[in-house]
């Protein structure tokens, strides 16, 4: 597993290695790596930005570097303010008879599509959002067409929460040092970081914050040769409403998800009004018909109690609308169940409007909100990195919290994963009942609750990669991820 750091740990390493190593050594180690890493990137002309700081140093070593190798290099110092270290390499540039200018605005920096840019300009010590001549350059790099890699963090991004200060580079390539910064996945973070590379310079980061899996780190179960349907565990899905024409499909494509992630059944739990809709669908699930009024699921505690029966996992919430009563179902099987209790859709919502209906819960809790179901669970201001949001979450309500996004993180409030599989194929409807149904198989099988859902994220996004490859980033539907399932 890749281990994730916050900025405070990443601070706390550093501080630690200059006990023996100074700061000199580090910036030549870092620039080495750098050197390494863009000699490998066709270019014409390398475009050094290097601010003030420790990043800028590292950068105008690189320039350096590239130089002494007969390459074309340009170098800015952009910002008033430079450090002791920053100085002393500006001086062994010119030196060197380096080309280097002082620009007083953007206008003056010179940038092509054939250039490599080198960000230097701002690292993690950005805490306020980028203005004058650096917001200038930012806008005018990223929309040069060059290939652009930053050293350590995208200048503007903070490397904490993954949020831009009002700007940020949008990087092809990020070479970050010491630790993997979580900035660099949470929130917009991928979208500035680009390709993510740790770079070594023999700093020790210590022990990890958070965990990004990777392949070999999580699997689906094995299957014995010996066993049965019943040995894999039963699904049930609760859905379903009158008000929602599509629920039918969402409801299918969760119990599907759910086969398709090994369990032995998977019975959808519908409204009995509505029967003839899903009859029309249903292949390889089976049904149950549920009390209803119109369609609205009632409440009703021995039809619950027929749903808890023989299932090791339940999943509510997909397609069932607006319904009083919804809040407590959830909170009847959350309070009788012994297996595990999967939460998505209209079911956080209802859950969000009163979070003690989870108080006390017999069983395992899982979440899968996406972001904005997310934002009406927690109700906070959403200045924090989601990492700490989703583990507060976690702890207030015992349970595993997986908030989907572009990075997905998943917390049972004291261990944190970050997931990374995934593509923007996958942002269509129904992918989040695909999830949710696949969390439930999982849960039937791996006895940790935290990592049935971190398996099902990682399998539920390489198994949308594999969809996208085939199909196209536009056209994937949720049933061509199920399908891609392995």
């Amino acid at each position: 597993m890749k281990k994730v750091y916050k900025t405070e740990s990443i601070r706390r390493a550093e501080k630690r290695a200059h006990e023996f190593v100074g700061e000199d050594e580090l910036i030549e180690r870092a620039a080495a790596r750098l050197c390494d890493a863009v000699i490998r990137v066709p270019f014409g002309r390398a475009v050094i930005l290097a601010g003030g700081g420790n990043n800028g140093s590292d950068a105008l070593s690189l320039a350096h570097l590239l130089i002494e190798r007969a390459y074309d290099v340009t170098v800015y110092s952009v910002g008033e303010k430079r450090n002791g270290f920053v100085n002393k390499r500006l001086a062994a540039l010119t030196a060197l008879g380096a080309d280097i200018c002082f620009p007083s605005s953007a206008e003056e920096v010179r940038v092509t599509a054939e250039d490599l840019v080198v960000d230097g300009m701002l690292g993690i010590g950005c805490a306020r959002e980028v203005t004058g001549i650096m917001r200038d350059i930012v806008e005018k790099i990223n929309g040069s067409g060059a290939y652009i890699v930053s050293v350590d963090v995208p200048t503007g991004l903070d490397s904490d929460t993954g949020r831009a200060h009002g700007i940020a580079v949008k990087a092809n390539e990020t070479l970050t040092f010491i630790g993997l910064k979580q900035g660099l996945y949470l929130a917009e973070g991928k979208n500035y970081s680009g390709r993510v590379t740790l770079c070594d310079i023999g700093v020790d980061a210590g022990e990890a914050d958070f965990f990004i899996a990777e392949e070999g780190d999580t699997a689906m179960p094995a299957r014995e040769p010996v066993s049965n349907k019943g040995t894999y565990g039963s699904v049930k899905i609760i859905a379903g409403s009158p008000t929602m024409p599509g629920a039918s499909v969402l409801a299918h494509e969760s119990a599907q998800a759910a086969l398709r992630g090994g369990a032995g059944y998977a019975v959808l739990c519908v409204p009995g009004s509505l029967a003839a809709v899903y009859q029309a669908r249903v292949r390889e699930e089976l049904l149950m018909f549920m009390p209803d009024d119109c369609g609205r699921m009632l409440y009703d505690e021995s039809a619950l109690d027929r749903v808890m029966n023989k299932a090791s996992s339940i999943v509510i919430g997909p397609g069932m609308g607006k319904n009083d009563d919804l809040i407590r179902i959830i909170s009847y099987i959350a309070r009788n169940f012994r297996g595990t209790l999967v939460v998505d859709g209209d079911g956080l919502n209802a859950l969000a409007r009163d979070l003690s209906a989870a108080d006390g819960h017999k069983c395992s809790l899982i979440l899968t909100p996406h972001v904005a179901e997310f934002a009406r669970l927690m109700r906070d201001d959403g200045a924090l990195p989601d990492t700490e949001r989703t583990a507060c979450l976690a702890r207030r309500l015992n349970a595993v919290v997986a908030m989907k996004n572009a990075t997905t993180v998943i917390s049972d409030g004291v261990r944190t994963f970050i997931n990374v599989t995934g593509t923007p194929a996958m942002a269509k409807a129904g992918s989040g009942d695909v999830l949710s149904g696949l969390t439930a198989a999982l849960a039937a099988n791996i006895s940790d609750p935290l990592m049935a859902a971190v398996t099902a994220c990682y399998e539920f996004g390489r198994a949308g990669e594999r969809a996208a490859v085939s199909r196209g980033e536009w056209s994937v539907l949720a049933s061509d991820i199920i399908l891609s399932m392995r």
